[in-house]
């Protein structure tokens, strides 16, 4: 009886750990599949949104794979770490077949997830596949190319939610998801340097930074995503998305406070529990939507 029910603790532990290796959440981070979806005024589309819906389903299969499979590689590193020895598979709670097992069905089905919304579609995640192995090999150690890596790993989201619903790719949706994206990876590595004792030790890429160097680049990204998205606002959409232009700098610079006075640059998801930031995020999204579908002008219409 004791031993069933050891046994039955152990499967139920193993399962637990391997919900907990796809790290749901970070499953967030696709939801930049949507920017193609919103911006292309297809989010009314009943087929569209179905379609990008099963890309973000394939993008968090995927990178639940990406994710077990770099913990597999990494297994013996993460044992020496303070915090990463508690992950499932380094602290022995999933064993390493079973979690190669599961990656292994991880990747099939995203893979014939991908190959269903088309081939183009096929080609972003396995490019995004490949962006993720050369990462976790030797390019997460490169300095300046780490950071870099990362913010085309965005790009190819955005790509891949412009591909599942055929509509054209617009270079400004390019230029500020990569500015965007390198400026929080930038931010995660200011906040790496702070929190550890010993940066290089933990990736040796921080070895070569300095927190001077990481924040005039944060400076220098910041103004260009603004600089950027400005000038989408006059040349993109029609000149009514000016009006988003407070939001946008309001969470450009609320997020370099944040980042430099509570430390919150480590994972955008912390960002989340600051109110100010969430709410004009939120109402940034509400505007950018209803200037994009017109909806003042559908309701004057209506009234009159």
């Amino acid at each position: 009886m004791s031993r069933a029910y050891a046994d039955q603790s152990r499967l139920a532990g193993a399962l637990s750990g391997l919900v907990k290796e796809l790290r749901p959440w970070q499953w967030y981070k696709q939801s930049i599949l949507l920017l193609g979806l919103i911006f292309s005024k297809s989010l009314l589309d009943p087929v569209a949104v179905a379609s990008v819906a099963l890309g973000i389903v394939a993008f968090c299969v995927i990178a639940g794979a990406t994710y077990i499979g770099n913990d597999i590689l990494d297994v013996e590193e993460d044992r020496n770490h303070p915090q990463k020895k508690h992950r499932p598979i380094a602290s022995g709670q999933v064993p390493i077949p079973v979690a190669a097992a599961f990656a292994i069905l991880l990747f099939v089905g995203g893979l014939a997830l991908a190959w269903y919304l088309g081939p183009l579609f096929l080609l972003v995640v396995c490019t995004y596949i490949v962006q993720n192995a050369l990462y976790s090999a030797f390019l997460k150690e490169v300095v300046l190319v780490d950071v870099m890596v990362i913010a085309i790993g965005f790009v190819l989201r955005a790509i891949a939610g412009v591909v599942a619903i055929d509509v054209s790719l617009s270079p400004w949706l390019v230029v500020c998801t990569f500015l965007a994206a390198l400026m929080l990876a930038l931010g995660k590595r200011r906040h790496e340097m702070i929190v550890s004792d010993d940066p290089a030790a933990s990736r040796s890429s921080l070895d070569e930074y300095t927190e001077e160097t990481l924040d005039q680049l944060l400076v220098a990204v910041l103004s260009a995503l603004l600089v950027s998205y400005s000038l989408y606002t006059f040349y993109g959409d029609g000149p009514w998305m000016m009006v988003t232009l407070p939001f946008a700098f309001f969470a450009a610079f609320r997020y370099h406070h944040l980042a430099h006075t509570r430390d919150l640059g480590g994972d955008p998801k912390y960002l989340f529990g600051d109110r100010p930031f969430l709410v004009n995020l939120v109402v940034w999204g509400f505007v950018v939507i209803a200037v994009l579908y017109e909806v003042p002008l559908r309701l004057l219409e209506t009234i009159t």
